[in-house]
């Protein structure tokens, strides 16, 4: 047995909900024998801390705790998410302690234009015997900065990786890429990008890595936490340690004297022989690589850590009994490889009729392309909300998938039956109504010439100008029909007045004036003349800022380097 005790040492079942036990379990003093939430003090809960993996996490599990005190007043716990996932890095809720001195990490944007730059000197700088690797088509790759932009996105998450299990960039030495193709030695030469070049680059931008951020940052909360005394329960939920060092922190928390770790869904009917495979080592003493792919080898990994084995853990919350079978069925099915050979004798002894009950509601569909998979998932999420949910309440569906993609087509048809997803991705900036705004007015401005793109922003929803929507309406068409339809002058925002000018002097000098011109109202012709000042001044301090021009006075953008313009917007 481990020095952890056993009753600080829990394990939520998959089939229960997790975020809703574990915050009923707090309450009912399960999770710490010396603390029960007193319903006659609303400070209470005031001194518990509880670290969850993600902020989705974190703003769910304030919700539970609301709804359980029932719309009683009360101060809730200090609940800190952890920041596992990628989406999350941007919005890590720790902060580094006062004794660190770390530069702060630099931002996803501007990683990816700084590494795209080192790509193409890489490229640039690569001799003639490796660009003709092969002569009837010499390498070309990256053709230009937006596919160098792309390769800096794989090595970007290739950076992340090494540095977030922190191995050595060094051990890349050890591979013996003379033994292979010519295009081995070329990746070997392609990765010292990353573990040359940027480290240097980073120390001259005054930055840092944002997993190397991230791990030290964790490391110093496990330090203070240890260090120093904390009052109150201390928890750490739902984290299965993937990240090394917050499962230095889960380590940290479990040794405390009011620490308690609550672990997501660890497999309690494996029969013990098997889960000694999922935590099988090398001969030098690394995980089997046969094993790092199976979905309990991160929760068997930080069972070690802590020093507990699976006999410490206490198990709360129910799930129905079809529920665990199905748990059963699936954790066979899934068996390290060296098990495989069980699965006959398993599906002998299991009960058929209990199979069938534990997977009555589980369907396979099989679509043809992305649409008729979106929309598959979208009927099926309909109609389980067309039945009533538990206890006579609203009905509940959800759609997990690591498939942002996926995601968005679902939103996108649940829409056309008037069901509003609640997105635990977010939104995309560039799918709201500012997000297309800013990109209209980029793309009007940055490119001018296109009468379409003046139009699409001037009939944006969110644009006012300082006039009454109704005003601004007429004074648009009118703007529309008098220079933008069917004109051949330059189309540039910022020079709308003198376009104007010139089609109002062709329409006196036009003969044969088209019926949609003489329909317009009377003072339209003033309204456009006030609505192109109007969208001059608006457009102004963007102009000034990124076009100089010509002699001849067409604009030019390239004034910014975009790793520069990156830089200053953050």
């Amino acid at each position: 047995m481990s020095d952890v005790r056993p009753n600080r040492l829990f394990s939520i079942p998959s089939g229960a909900p997790f975020l809703k036990t574990l915050a009923a379990a707090l309450c009912d003093g399960r999770l710490n024998e010396t603390f029960r939430y007193d319903p006659q003090n609303p400070l209470s809960l005031a001194d518990v801390t509880i670290f969850v993996p993600t902020r989705r996490s974190a703003r769910v599990l304030r919700s539970e705790f609301v709804d359980l005190l029932g719309g009683r007043a009360a101060i809730l716990p200090v609940i800190r998410p952890l920041g596992e996932t990628d989406d999350d890095q941007g919005f890590f809720d720790l902060v580094a302690p006062e004794e660190m001195d770390l530069a702060l990490p630099i931002g996803g944007t501007a990683r990816l234009l700084e590494l795209g730059r080192l790509i193409l000197a890489w490229r640039n700088q690569l001799p003639k015997i490796v660009l003709d690797v092969h002569s009837e088509s010499p390498l070309v790759a990256p053709a230009s900065p937006a596919d160098a932009i792309w390769l800096a996105r794989a090595l970007a998450e290739l950076i992340d990786a090494i540095e977030t299990e922190e191995r050595d960039w060094k051990d890349l030495d050890n591979l013996q890429t003379g033994e292979h193709a010519l295009w081995w030695q070329l990746t070997a030469e392609f990765l010292k990008i990353a573990s040359g070049f940027w480290p240097t680059r980073l120390e001259e931008l005054k930055r840092s890595s944002p997993a190397k951020h991230r791990a030290s940052i964790l490391r110093g909360e496990a330090r203070r936490i240890t260090e120093r005394e904390h009052k109150g329960p201390v928890i750490v939920a739902g984290s299965t340690g993937s990240v090394p060092a917050a499962a230095e922190l889960i380590a940290a928390i479990s040794r405390l004297a009011e620490g308690t770790v609550v672990l997501p869904g660890l497999d309690m009917t494996m029969p013990q022989d098997q889960w000694d495979m999922v935590g099988e080592e090398t001969f030098d003493g690394k995980p089997d690589p046969s094993s790092r792919s199976h979905p309990q080898f991160g929760l068997s990994r930080l069972l070690k850590k802590i020093g507990a084995t699976r006999e410490d853990v206490t198990v709360i919350g129910e799930t129905e009994a079809d529920l665990a079978f199905r748990a059963e069925a699936i954790s066979q099915a899934l068996v390290p490889a060296k098990a495989t050979d069980r699965w006959s004798t398993w599906r002998q002894e299991a009960d058929p009729e209990k199979l069938r009950a534990a997977f009555a509601d589980v369907a396979l569909i099989e679509a043809a392309n992305e649409r008729e998979e979106a929309v598959a998932i979208a009927i099926a999420l309909r109609l389980a909300l067309e039945k009533p949910g538990r206890n006579g309440g609203e009905a509940q569906a959800a759609l997990i998938t690591p498939d942002r993609a996926l995601g968005r087509r679902v939103t996108a048809e649940l829409a056309r039956f008037g069901i509003l997803a609640d997105d635990s991705a977010g939104s995309a900036l560039s799918g709201t109504p500012q997000g297309t705004l800013t990109q209209l007015l980029l793309e009007a401005t940055l490119r001018p010439g296109d009468p379409v793109a003046i139009v699409g922003l001037l009939k944006h929803p969110l644009i006012r100008l300082g006039l009454p929507p109704a005003e601004l309406r007429a004074a648009i068409d009118a703007l529309e029909v008098l220079a933008l339809r069917g004109g051949v002058g330059d189309m540039d925002i910022s020079a709308l007045e003198p376009l104007l000018d010139a089609q109002l002097t062709a329409i006196l000098e036009d003969r044969h004036m088209p019926h949609w011109r003489s329909s317009l109202p009377e003072g339209a012709v003033g309204q456009a003349k006030d609505i192109t000042k109007r969208i001059s001044a608006a457009v102004e301090p963007l102009v000034s800022a990124f076009i100089r021009r010509r002699p001849d006075g067409r604009g030019l953008t390239a004034r910014l380097t975009l790793s520069d313009w990156a830089t200053r917007t953050g």
